[in-house]
């Protein structure tokens, strides 16, 4: 009698037909993850958000409680289950929701500086070796660049040391005995680290990242002219372990190889994307000589495969935070051997080298009005000051920003709903507005813009705050953040009236009905996204309240506010006033910087000055940390409010 061998069990994931052999006691969440699939999810896999859900054909586990509080009975009949809850019990199809490409925000301000690389290049002339001169050939190398010099400070490098004798052979064969050799020599921070045959001179190019929570962005610069030649972006692949930071950190403390698959799959990204930018521009990664990068502390920490649990642990202490020159190779950057990497320096857990990118480009320790930068993501980064002083902190503001834990939220992709708006004769309608004038015109109806002017299909966080300040202005919400019932809505637009719907937790609002403008199904706002936005909103202005406080200012003494990142590029002012995100300060003064960690990390790149410029920032900064302070529970309490009027 013979035994027949049971075959594995199979998850084939659509549209890609990837398959993943399902180990016993996995979820479809954590067989994607494996396979490098991201599905959507803010929650860490604790079922709370409803993301991750995925349709699956084939025996898998019942529904769990969460499943059934997520999901519609006509979801759950029709095969949709939250990936992090369903387990395959055999083979199984599943199918995952294509988002198409994200919007990246990759350009920043125009920041002229000076053009000093860390790595430059000289052509030199060599005495060929003969039985009169048996130098070494290093010490040949260092007497024709530097005859002052007996030899190296230190040690040599040992990829140096590799190439050189080829390196000098390969010249000297160019030209005859009696002529010198002609090399280039490559210098990174004083240091000698290689020579190259012949005038090399024209190829010296250098790479800056900006690698957020979210996306990761890559410029590709010539570093004799200061020119850039390419840009490359895409979304941060470590998505597919959580949303945000603490979901990340999290993966690293209950996975024992996290941490190693974490930075793997991140310095996967960055070669990528290296390779994206040597397309785009004809050169060969071995033209790349020089490496500079910028993100949060975690994002920092995960990209050199360093523990991560102490930033999550009071009292939030990281590894490390001053500014790091690595070689490339020591953490598998694909260009020149010898190549350079500069880390830029972290403030602190929670205020890293993103921010200190933003402050080179913003020029905050110059400015002599009280200035407020925001950077807006999962975290809100907050600081304030001019070349008096700086203070920092960092704000939980949640998800909620880039489309997480909201019921329709999405990222910034294709068919997200990223403005709301009346028409431009309406836009004064409602509760606020009762004059007979304003009440005698046609009733307005919304207009809703999306990206790539795809149906609408959810909404992302610029388009929140849009609806959110526009139901404040038409009176559906009152102060408190609650929405209020239809037939308390005197003197609301028809259509937006008709909008207001009973629901299972409290009312909703809905921006688009399914079949309108092509959307497959309703998009709403409900109650529960209203009170997402007023913590995050809240959060956010009690830390600059915090701030101010702790600078002995007022919010009448602020003087310029600047918003960073891709948020902050597209979030309408007039709607970030109207929920109070901002203090409420003339809209003139409020003003967007787009990408400025990146103009950051490209400022590093081209001057060795801004790096050092970048040490003296990351120690002026003082950072509060928010979490023991005494006055931020009660100025959060009163930020959690909406602006009345």
């Amino acid at each position: 009698m013979s035994l027949k061998a049971s075959q594995p069990r199979v998850a084939t994931f659509l549209p890609v037909g990837r398959q993943v052999p399902c180990a016993d006691g996995k979820t479809i969440l954590q067989l994607a993850q494996d396979a490098g699939i991201a599905i959507p999810h803010t929650c860490g896999g604790a079922g709370t958000c409803g993301k991750c859900g995925v349709t699956v054909h084939g025996p898998i586990s019942p529904p769990t409680q969460a499943e059934r509080e997520a999901l519609k009975p006509s979801q759950l009949e029709a095969g949709v289950r939250l990936a992090c809850q369903v387990r395959p019990l055999g083979d199984v199809l599943v199918a995952v929701e294509e988002h198409g490409p994200a919007h990246i925000v990759s350009e920043g301000l125009d920041v002229r500086v000076s053009l000093a690389p860390s790595v430059r290049k000289r052509l030199v002339h060599l005495p060929p070796p003969s039985l009169d001169d048996q130098r070494p050939d290093l010490e040949r190398s260092i007497a024709a660049l530097f005859p002052a010099r007996r030899g190296l400070p230190g040690s040599p490098d040992l990829g140096l040391l590799r190439s050189l004798p080829g390196a000098l052979r390969s010249a000297k064969s160019a030209a005859t005995d009696a002529q010198p050799i002609e090399a280039t020599a490559v210098i990174a921070e004083n240091r000698l680290i290689a020579v190259e045959p012949g005038d090399t001179r024209d190829a010296l190019c250098g790479v800056a990242f900006d690698i957020g929570t979210t996306t990761v962005v890559g410029y590709l610069l010539d570093l004799n002219t200061g020119r850039r030649l390419a840009v490359a972006s895409d979304l941060n692949p470590q998505a597919a372990y959580g949303a945000d930071v603490i979901a990340r950190i999290t993966h690293t403390m209950q996975d024992a190889d996290g941490l190693s698959r974490l930075r793997e799959i991140i310095v996967a990204k960055l070669n990528a994307l290296i390779g994206s930018l040597c397309e785009q521009t004809g050169l060969p990664r071995s033209a790349i000589y020089d490496v500079t990068v910028a993100g949060n502390t975690t994002m920092h920490h995960l990209a050199l495969g360093l523990p991560v649990e102490s930033i999550a642990l009071a009292p939030y202490t990281p590894v490390v935070t001053q500014g790091l020159w690595l070689a490339a190779a020591d953490l598998g950057l694909e260009v020149y051997p010898q190549a350079r990497v500069y880390m830029l320096p972290n403030i602190a857990s929670y205020v890293g080298a993103d921010i200190v990118a933003d402050l080179l480009a913003c020029r905050l320790e110059r400015r002599d009005d009280l200035t407020l930068m925001i950077d807006i993501g999962t975290n809100g980064e907050i600081v304030i000051g001019n070349r008096e002083r700086i203070v920092a902190c960092s704000t939980a503001a949640g998800p909620c920003f880039e489309g997480g834990n909201i019921s329709c939220g999405m990222r910034a992709s294709a068919g997200a709903i990223s403005a709301v708006r009346l028409d431009e004769s309406q836009e004064t309608m409602g509760k606020r507005d009762k004059t007979p004038s304003a009440l005698s015109t046609p009733s307005p109806h919304l207009r809703l813009e999306t990206i790539g002017s795809a149906p609408p299909k959810g909404l992302c966080g610029t388009g929140l705050i849009d609806a959110v300040a526009l139901m404040l202005r038409a009176g559906i919400i009152d102060d408190s953040g609650r929405m209020l019932d239809p037939d308390e809505l005197t003197g609301v637009p028809d259509d937006l009236r008709r909008r207001v719907r009973p629901a299972e937790r409290g009312n909703e609002f809905a921006l688009a009905y399914a079949g309108e403008d092509g959307a497959e199904r309703d998009v709403v706002i409900t109650q529960r996204d209203v009170r997402e936005l007023q913590n995050a909103k809240g959060a956010i202005l009690a830390g600059i309240r915090v701030l101010l406080r702790h600078l002995g200012k007022s919010e009448a003494d602020i003087g310029a506010v600047l918003l960073a990142g891709a948020f902050g590029t597209y979030i309408r002012r007039e709607s970030a006033l109207a929920i109070g995100l901002i203090p409420p300060i003339p809209i003139e003064r409020i003003r967007s910087v787009g990408n400025a960690a990146g103009t950051g990390a490209q400022m590093a790149l081209l001057s060795v000055s801004q790096r050092r410029r970048a040490e003296r920032l990351a120690r002026q900064v003082e950072y509060l940390e928010l979490s023991g302070n005494a006055s931020f529970p009660a100025e959060y309490a009163e930020a959690m409010f909406f602006p009345q009027g």
